[in-house]
């Protein structure tokens, strides 16, 4: 080389160099989305490009420093160092006509989002509704950082009703701080049964793979929602292999977390009436029927969504079965809140995830009995009764008498 020749180590060079690889990494992903969507490949075929993409992911575009935090702050909030549930509520915002209640929603959603901060402690909130609905809350959170407790992570849970679309949507939210991810529902919340249906599905949907890009691209996080066909069996291989083909959909990166969603289930209603209270507890929870490997499990956060009305213990019933099959938290949706869609005042809303967040969390029921088991195994009348006296003067059991009692009615509901 000449005297005049550009050194290797020049800046610009640098600079053409990657952006090259770069576009050239683009093209080959591009490429290879086109051919699987468009022919069934040989077996050859699809090693061959296998191994092209792995040689592309060496090139991999690293995430913006406002992805980057925002994948940290989710990861810090769906997983607990303590291997404890992590909880997440589902708020939706309404969107009122009139213009007086549209002045007064900025208030009550300040209000909401200091509630779940400051004392349902939720551990992130998931959030459905028009992106300026949700800019209270979100610069509520914001001014909280730095303080005790500190900002809750915010999801918006993004829906195609036709109402705005992504693109849209993700113009608003890439100047709004507090918001770290967005919820993604694959195939449009269809269910699916088995690894080989969700690749089928995404020959259908080539178009999730662009989406989950422009949700990095605005440094936001991508979190895809997966809805389970109810009754499907998963074998921890098949749900391995599932992680990886959700990895394919996001532009070859694993995301933050993956939800996954029990499909509807077909309420056989049964005709004996005296079964309508009573067995509310043995009761199947709407919980996705799947166990998450230990294979998979250190990769991201796995999050289980749940549907289940509160009361009669049907809300601790569904975070127990989450957590025997590996789940890191629970997504309660907004039909855990009795009522809601009847009344979807803010106010009830935030009272009732700090009161059912709080108990979720409590351990105190569960220290209760087994404490009686241990008093009831000395086998001492007198003893047992004074420890009844104790706890009932303690004022643990609440105040007796005055004919309180359950009003199902009034919306009143016993457990959580």
């Amino acid at each position: 080389p000449s005297e005049t020749s550009c050194s290797y180590h020049h800046p610009l060079f640098q600079y053409v160099t990657y952006h090259t690889l770069l576009n050239h990494r683009y093209k080959l992903y591009k490429y290879t989305t086109h051919v699987r969507t468009k022919m069934h490949l040989s077996n050859s075929i699809k090693v061959s490009l296998l191994l092209l993409l792995h040689d592309a992911d060496a090139l991999s575009i690293t995430e913006s420093s406002r992805a980057q935090t925002a994948r940290s702050r989710l990861s810090e909030a769906f997983k607990s160092p303590s291997k404890k549930m992590t909880l997440h509520p589902e708020l939706v915002l309404p969107e009122p006509s009139d213009p007086t209640a549209l002045l007064l929603r900025a208030s009550e959603v300040t209000k909401l989002s200091s509630v779940i901060r400051t004392r349902a402690k939720a551990n992130a909130v998931f959030v459905e509704g028009t992106v300026d609905a949700l800019l209270p809350m979100a610069k509520e959170q914001e001014d909280a950082r730095g303080n005790f407790p500190g900002p809750v992570p915010i999801v918006y849970s993004w829906k195609d009703d036709g109402s705005a679309t992504l693109t849209s949507c993700l113009e608003q939210l890439s100047t709004v701080d507090g918001v770290e991810g967005v919820l993604l529902p694959f195939f449009a919340g269809k269910e699916i049964s088995s690894v080989d249906m969700y690749l089928e599905q995404m020959q259908n949907n080539p178009s999730l793979t662009e989406a989950c890009g422009e949700i990095w691209g605005v440094g936001l996080q991508p979190i895809p929602e997966i809805t389970l066909m109810n009754g499907s069996e998963w074998e921890e291989e098949d749900v391995a292999r599932l992680v990886d083909a959700v990895k394919d959909t996001c532009c070859g990166m694993d995301p933050v977390s993956i939800v996954f969603t029990n499909g509807e289930v077909v309420e056989e209603e049964t005709d004996n009436a005296e079964g309508e209270e009573g067995d509310d507890n043995g009761a199947e929870p709407s919980t996705p029927k799947i166990v998450i490997p230990k294979t998979v499990s250190t990769r991201l956060a796995f999050i289980g969504s749940t549907r289940a009305t509160a009361g009669e213990g049907r809300m601790n019933h569904a975070i127990s079965q989450l957590k025997s099959s590996n789940f890191n938290g629970a997504f309660l949706r907004a039909d855990c809140v009795p009522g809601y869609r009847l009344n979807p005042d803010l106010n009830v809303v935030g009272g009732f995830w700090s009161a059912a967040i709080g108990d979720l969390k409590s351990l105190k029921s569960k220290n209760f009995n087994f404490r009686s088991k241990v008093k009831l195994e000395k086998d001492v009348p007198m003893e047992w009764y004074n420890y009844q006296k104790d706890v009932m003067d303690s004022g643990a059991l609440g105040v007796s008498g005055g004919g309180g009692g359950v009003n199902s009615d009034a919306g009143d509901y016993k457990g959580f």
